[in-house]
């Protein structure tokens, strides 16, 4: 291989890392393990430069079988994590967000959608995420995972049962969401309790992950009373410790982000009912080691303050 095509080669690889990075991403929820799958799976092509003839369908199939295995073991770990799990929250910009403009990407990003992916095995993770996002046919599916057309067709068929009713729910008319994140943001800096209260739906939910690093609610918190006392509480401790609230843009939907002496501690989502009128769950991710994407400049004076509790 000459020097020009060695070129062309590298540049083609170089185009391919954002998709690879999506697709990494919505398969582990971790965006840092996902880097680490995309860098693996270029060594391999380093490796066997000389045995692939086209790159795009190696390189996936490589990032895919990477993220199986890397999956397979999360899923043990993740059996004894203090507290409950939240995928790792992505700001805009990272490279493995992918196009705003399509519709099935913007979805998959979303916290509820990757919370809900939970529920799947790795297979069938796999197979729903390169079937309905990514739009690969199923023999393309089954040459990427070693698996028959007919074992990809059962494992679509399985995946899309288990969450087509969960997922209907957070699919809110475009628009919709932004405004009512706005304004229930707006609430809870704000403390007003009967306001936040009306935004929930009957049967809202609150995660939070601190991982055991962090002081965050043991257990997601359920009930509108319930979730609106803690997050009113939450912002009147941030804001007269002197933190900041801001609003912002979190894997793709509306959310905030919390900084207290400059560090960056908490990153949070809300996932609307299919009907934008109200907030059917809040994500909350405090775990400082799944953090690392988002700006922060610690002031060593200043310690950490629980925020999570309800006094």
């Amino acid at each position: 291989m000459d020097r020009r095509e060695t070129g062309e080669v590298a540049e083609d690889l170089e185009r391919l890392r954002p998709k690879l990075l999506a697709v990494a991403y919505r398969m582990l929820g971790d965006a840092a393990e996902a880097e680490d799958a995309v860098q693996d799976a270029y060594l391999r092509h380093h490796r066997h430069a000389d045995e692939v003839r086209d790159a795009e369908p190696w390189m996936v199939k490589a990032v895919t079988r990477l993220c199986l295995d890397r999956l397979r073991r999360a899923k043990a770990r993740r059996e004894t994590y203090v507290g409950p799990w939240l995928p790792e929250p992505v700001p805009p910009g990272w490279p493995g967000a992918g196009p705003v403009d399509r519709a099935e990407l913007a979805e998959s990003l979303s916290m509820a959608f990757l919370v809900l992916l939970e529920t799947l095995t790795p297979a069938e993770r796999a197979v729903h995420l390169l079937r309905e996002v990514f739009g690969y046919g199923f023999e393309e599916i089954a040459g990427l995972i070693d698996k028959t057309p007919a074992n990809v067709r059962q494992l679509a068929s399985r995946a899309k049962k288990r969450l087509e009713a969960r997922q209907a729910r957070f699919r809110p008319a475009p628009g919709a969401a932004d405004e009512l994140a706005s304004r229930f943001f707006a609430a809870c800096r704000d403390g007003d309790v009967a306001a936040v209260e009306a935004m929930l739906a009957a049967d809202a939910t609150l995660y939070s992950d601190g991982g055991g690093k962090t002081f965050a609610a043991p257990r997601p918190v359920t009930g509108v009373h319930k979730v609106a006392r803690l997050l009113t509480v939450v912002f009147r401790k941030l804001l007269a410790a002197g933190g900041e609230a801001t609003e912002t843009v979190v894997n793709g939907r509306p959310g905030f982000v919390c900084t207290l002496g400059g560090r960056t501690f908490e990153v949070a989502s809300f996932a609307p009912d299919a009907d934008g009128r109200s907030i059917a769950a809040v994500y909350i991710v405090l775990n400082p080691d799944k953090l690392g994407l988002w700006p922060s400049t610690p002031d060593p004076d200043k310690g950490e303050v629980n925020l999570w509790n309800r006094g």
